[in-house]
């Protein structure tokens, strides 16, 4: 795995994919950092920062999963992958790692400002570390998800827009969820179905809207930011994370057995 893992680490910086992903968060990171500094406020609030950088997962993530294997089929080596001595698993997690190891260097010019900070009499408390640890399990959430929309599809530019198109459906799900709601309240009102009153209405269309957010991995992981720890919303991210894994497996395995 050490060997599949090192190999796809550093192929992003032989070409400029991993060049491109951390100047990119870098001047977004440093953008939204300048203007707390520069702005009224009277304090730095690292966890505000890494908030507003999860946003752009729907670009970052797309960027750096696309290529995973969708690069190897471009390039006629993903038959040496299937026919390799080493499991697919060990395949599927060495690259699973190197997409994580890039997101944490990605995260140096968030730890940047953080020196940047303290040197500056600031103080960074536990809701920075907090909302790290919260970016870091959702990025592992997501690179799952473009790690099997790669091995799906078969260039990277398709595996990027359906990585892309999933991770906004995501990003919009709370939106989603109050519009559902909404609808389903007008419906049961309109039509007066099951003859409900209006206070029970009002809580299927609550009900609803809850379980739709239940699947919001932005909302779920949101209290880290706040600084408040929650084993729940952990456990939800890297239980659906290996989900996606496995899957991926599955698919590469599959080809793999259809090469033999």
């Amino acid at each position: 795995m050490f060997a599949v893992f090192k190999r796809e680490f550093l192929s992003y910086f032989r070409n400029p994919v991993g060049w491109v992903a951390i100047c990119l968060m870098g001047v977004i990171s440093g953008y939204y950092f300048t203007g707390m500094i520069t702005s009224a406020f009277p304090y730095v609030n690292i966890s505000i920062e890494i908030n507003y950088l999860r946003s752009f997962f729907i670009i970052l993530i797309p960027i750096i999963t696309m290529r995973l294997f969708a690069e190897e089929k471009r390039n006629g080596t993903d038959v040496l992958l299937y026919t390799m001595p080493f499991s697919m698993k060990e395949a599927v997690f060495g690259k699973f790692f190197a997409a994580i190891a890039l997101q944490g260097l990605m995260l140096i010019s968030v730890f940047s400002h953080m020196i940047i900070t303290v040197l500056l009499s600031g103080f960074i408390s536990t809701a920075a570390w907090g909302a790290i640890i919260g970016y870091m399990v959702l990025a592992a959430l997501f690179i799952s998800i473009g790690m099997l929309t790669s091995a799906m599809t078969e260039n990277q530019i398709m595996s990027a827009v359906f990585c892309f198109v999933i991770l906004l459906f995501l990003n919009m799900l709370s939106s989603i969820a109050s519009s559902v709601s909404s609808i389903v309240k007008s419906f049961l009102k309109f039509t007066g179905l099951f003859h409900l009153s209006d206070q029970s209405i009002y809580s299927v269309g609550e009900n609803v809207k809850n379980a739709i957010t239940w699947f919001d991995p932005f909302d779920k992981t949101s209290c880290y930011t706040s600084g408040v720890f929650k084993i729940v919303p952990l456990i939800f991210c890297l239980s659906f994370t290996f989900v996606f894994i496995y899957i991926t497996y599955r698919v590469l395995e599959k080809k793999r057995w259809s090469q033999s």
